[in-house]
């Protein structure tokens, strides 16, 4: 039964890595959770069950068998939380590896400081947010401020939130940029807007009709190249 856990917690790695950091530690709390609730459940049924064979009475049942939370940490087989804490760390390690190659592609471009944020999104949603920044403003160099300071948008990202004078939000800060810019990708992604020819509607909106043809294939092709360099 371990072997078989361990595999399905193998698979499961690699679907993990698609999501948020906060996302893949709530899934693995949950299922260490639910490791150690179906172990504790079976060694207490176990427990009882030979007590009573042995004792041949339920009063002479020791009391740490009745009361089986008296054994949490005290006995409990540890080896389902290592393969829990493997998995954990192999979903850390797949961060550090996309965080490299961002870090690798870039030389005193402002969105550096955003690299550890980006770098906790889905993989496909983080290649795409790096992607079009640098096709957008090639990765901060060209970006709107307001009031004298960084407004944190490399995307051309039109907003609701605190816009400058030309419709452009302005972030408080790279952390917040990036979830929000995130989450817009990941609803296009949703949608199924999941290519670089798809997500054109990024540069043209509902329709390129009125845009240069060469402008459009050139977007496509520059998100293509620079997502590519993330797989």
């Amino acid at each position: 039964m371990r072997n078989h856990l361990q595999r399905l917690l193998q698979k499961g790695v690699q679907k993990l890595r698609g999501l948020t950091r906060t996302q893949k530690k709530n899934i693995i709390l949950a299922i260490t959770i639910l490791v150690l609730g179906t172990g504790l459940f079976f060694y207490h049924y176990l427990g009882q069950k030979t007590a009573i064979s042995k004792a041949g009475s339920v009063q002479e049942i020791d009391p740490l068998v009745l009361d089986p939370l008296n054994r949490i940490g005290k006995g409990i087989n540890k080896t389902d939380k290592k393969i829990c804490d493997k998995a954990e760390n192999e979903i850390l390690r797949a961060d550090r590896i996309i965080e490299e190659k961002m870090l690798g592609l870039l030389n005193d471009h402002p969105i550096e400081v955003m690299v550890p944020e980006l770098a906790k999104q889905d993989k496909e949603v983080a290649s795409f947010v790096f992607a079009i920044a640098k096709k957008e403003s090639d990765w901060g160099k060209h970006a709107p401020h307001k009031n004298g300071r960084d407004c944190y948008n490399y995307w051309g990202y039109k907003g609701g939130y605190n816009p400058t004078r030309d419709g452009y939000s302005c972030f408080d800060s790279p952390k917040q940029a990036v979830e929000e810019v995130s989450q817009r990708i990941a609803t296009l992604i949703d949608k199924k807007i999941n290519t670089p020819e798809r997500m054109v509607v990024w540069k043209c909106g509902s329709t390129c009709a009125g845009h240069d043809p060469g402008g459009v294939q050139k977007w496509i092709s520059d998100v293509r190249t620079y997502k590519s360099k993330l797989n």
